[in-house]
């Protein structure tokens, strides 16, 4: 398994951008970085197809890359969010890997560390939290140590600890506020994240092994495919509806997250 830093060439970098929308190289400011979040996160679904399908997924940003640009995929947690780690790197970002314990509902506490892969990006600003690879959280980044921005999926905050920790979480209208996860601001090395990577693609534990799971944010909601279910939020109003045993998931996963059929 790959787990050094790994660069773009150029014409990974402009295959890239075109694959969301950019043309050219465009400058290391805020609103691209902005930019780039946002049309990264409508672009490029969060799904865990290759697991669906036991297809080993090799940690590293240019097969992450490759399967964005190539394969016209997406990816879960660990993917994303290293693929576009290097993409910022290349357009001249200054990158750092954050580590994060994901919330467990279930469970009612964070998860295992090293869980979920978040990135801090340094800018004349300040230092943004940056996350593609999470599936449902901030299409926005969040300025560090503590932020609160609110799109069409509702408001999120990043709160500080104890610790030197914080904690990303979902605010509500009714009840507490709901935690996505916590990280701490320290950099780590891609290999820190093997262990882990490995865990979710072939332990009966790991969420992403319970079935196939595709999603992405939409102008007034999201799209979600989990498991034998259909889910549609749009401007508030949640449809689900199951899906039949004989449906094709290729056709799905091609008609409404773009993913070329097999």
């Amino acid at each position: 398994m790959e787990t050094t830093d790994e660069a773009l060439d150029a014409a990974t970098v402009d295959a890239y951008l075109a694959r969301l929308g950019m043309a050219g190289r465009v400058p290391a400011t805020y609103e691209t970085l902005v930019a780039l979040v946002g049309r990264h996160t409508a672009a490029i679904p969060f799904e865990n197809i290759d697991v669906f399908r036991r297809q080993p997924i090799v940690l590293g940003a240019r097969r992450a890359a490759d399967k964005i640009i190539r394969r016209r995929q997406g990816g879960f947690r660990f993917e994303l969010n290293e693929a576009l780690r290097a993409l910022l790197v290349a357009l001249g970002y200054g990158v750092r890997r954050l580590e994060a314990r994901v919330w467990s509902e279930p469970d009612a506490r964070f998860g295992a560390p090293f869980d979920h892969l978040a990135l801090a990006v340094r800018l004349p600003e300040g230092e943004y939290l940056v996350d593609v690879g999470f599936g449902d959280n901030n299409r926005r980044p969040l300025r560090l140590p503590t932020d609160e921005t609110t799109d069409i999926s509702g408001t999120y905050r990043l709160r500080a600890e104890e610790d030197a920790l914080l904690v990303l979480e979902r605010l509500s209208d009714i009840g507490a506020p709901r935690p996505l996860y916590r990280l701490s601001l320290e950099s780590h090395p891609l290999a820190a994240f093997a262990a882990m990577c490995s865990f979710h693609q072939s332990d009966p534990a790991s969420i992403f092994m319970r079935g196939l799971v595709c999603t992405r944010p939409t102008a007034d909601g999201r799209v979600t495919l989990t498991h034998d279910r259909w889910i549609e939020v749009a401007s508030g109003k949640r449809r689900e509806q199951p899906i039949p045993a004989t449906a094709d998931l290729d056709q799905l996963l091609q008609r409404h997250f773009g993913v070329p059929v097999r």
